[in-house]
């Protein structure tokens, strides 16, 4: 068994150095990819082989793994007489771990030939659970996964869940993803209810992790907003990607989704404010600036 893994970003790095580390203790044959020469060049010192384009990669795994940053990446490594569809082996497996366009991802599916089996397996956790092997991964196929496969898949992810045919990893990552952004938008007005009421927002923030309001969203992004730090591991302009492909599964599957439609519409105006590199929870510091009160003193 040959394994590969394209996308070395910061989900990617995590993921595939922990998939490292289990085919060089399994003797398994681990290559990478990335357009960061440096990235694959810290793998190669480490011991994997370092392939120089999509179609040596895909020509050497029977396994390949896949973190990228949208559709527009995958179908760009997927086509073409140098993509993955036209390289890799027959019988081979692609785990697609990205949160990608689900009516784009059938596209790939329908292109691809009989003897690739295509699997969306989106993972959730960020960056300290890649790095950590504590991923949920969430998979999308029609044929049961063999023992093999399931231990190649957890060492990367501590719980793998299958929700069922083609597309339904992409499906729950999406709605995860909606009701994640949507309540952090939320603590946003419950925190400035409690602000402009002259609450201890510390004590509030304690009160909300320990009743109905609790939640991970509650318990992990709230103190980051009051240390102002506004949580620099993930992206604004991610978070916004991410939204917007909430709202594209909505129109492909015929949902209308009014809160959906307004928490897009917040995502846009907040990238517009501080730019796509700003800490996510600007969407945050969105509610404050509108308002004209602060949260930290």
């Amino acid at each position: 068994m040959r394994v590969g893994f394209i996308g070395l970003g910061n989900m990617g790095n995590g993921m595939a150095a922990n998939l490292h580390r289990y085919c060089t203790a399994n003797k398994i044959n681990f290559s990478v990819f990335d357009i960061n020469k440096d990235a694959v060049q810290s793998f190669a010192d480490d011991g994997a082989m370092a392939a120089e384009t999509i179609s040596e990669i895909a020509k050497q795994s029977d396994i390949i793994f896949t973190s990228l940053p949208s559709s527009k990446q995958v179908n760009e490594i997927a086509l073409g007489e140098d993509g993955l569809l036209k390289n890799l082996p027959e019988g081979a497996i692609w785990f697609e771990t990205s949160t990608s366009d689900l009516s784009e991802w059938q596209k790939v599916r329908e292109a691809a030939p009989d003897y690739l089996t295509l699997i969306d397996a989106p993972v959730t956790g960020g960056t300290e659970g890649a790095a950590a092997g504590t991923l949920t991964m969430l998979l999308g196929l029609d044929n049961p996964l063999s023992d093999t496969h399931s231990n190649l898949l957890n060492a990367v992810a501590k719980k793998v869940i299958i929700m069922g045919p083609s597309g339904a990893g992409y499906i729950t990552k999406l709605s995860q993803l909606h009701l994640n952004y949507l309540v952090a938008q939320g603590i946003g007005e419950a925190l400035m209810l409690g602000a402009k009421g002259g609450l201890d927002l510390t004590i509030l923030s304690d009160v909300l992790s320990h009743s109905c309001a609790q939640s991970y969203v509650v318990d992990n992004y709230i103190p980051k907003v009051l240390d102002g730090s506004y949580d620099n591991s993930f992206a604004l302009g991610l978070a916004r990607k991410d939204m917007r492909l909430v709202k594209q599964l909505g129109d492909h599957l015929d949902i209308e989704m009014p809160l959906a439609d307004n928490v897009v519409a917040s995502y846009e105006d907040a990238v517009s404010n501080y730019g796509p590199d700003a800490p996510h929870l600007s969407i945050v510091r969105l509610i404050e600036d509108r308002t004209g009160k602060n949260f930290r003193s």
